[in-house]
């Protein structure tokens, strides 16, 4: 299988959101974007989004981890990941 590129994971984990949210679905994406609140999510949607996203972009994430949340932000929290975030996340499970 082809590397997947950074732009193929913007756009399945886009389209894997959309499928989630609905109707609280935003119009555009930045990088800075908390996708929880973005999305009017909860910590719970990162079961359906880390399934989806797998069979999408034929990857594995890892039981314990959730693509929405930082276990660690560096001071020992745990908080929402941001839009580019999530997508460094999977770019680095994709290679």
């Amino acid at each position: 299988m082809s590397r997947l590129s950074r732009p193929q994971i913007e756009l399945a984990l886009q389209e894997c959101l959309k499928h989630i949210a609905r109707d609280t679905y935003p119009s555009e994406w930045k990088p800075s974007d908390n996708v929880i609140r973005s999305c009017g999510l909860d910590s719970q949607h990162g079961i359906e989004l880390a399934c989806d996203l797998e069979s999408r972009l034929g990857i594995e994430i890892p039981l314990k981890e959730n693509p929405l949340v930082l276990d660690d932000d560096g001071e020992g929290r745990k908080r929402a990941r941001t839009f580019g975030e999530v997508v460094e996340y999977l770019t680095a499970l994709a290679s």
